[in-house]
């Protein structure tokens, strides 16, 4: 699956909430989009490439995060 396709589906979603339930909030697509992103960067072992990712994955996380948590957990630490 692509990364569009991936996005995409997260889009459609979480702006298409099941009848009788609750909408979903307007930052889950920014914190899955940010797991998936860091799930990306892991498996291009250290790559200069896989490193960029990951770094836009954190950006995305800690601005979703502070939107949401009283007390927001950074991301692991990119291991190397």
């Amino acid at each position: 699956m692509s990364l569009t396709t991936l996005v995409q589906t997260m889009d459609d979603w979480c702006e298409a909430p099941a009848p009788g339930r609750p909408p979903r909030p307007p930052w889950l697509r920014d914190i899955l989009t940010a797991v998936v992103l860091a799930e990306m960067s892991a498996r291009m072992n250290g790559t200069d490439e896989g490193r960029s990712l990951y770094s836009a994955a954190v950006h995305l996380y800690e601005a979703a995060a502070e939107k949401v948590a009283l007390n927001p957990q950074p991301l692991p630490p990119l291991e190397e």
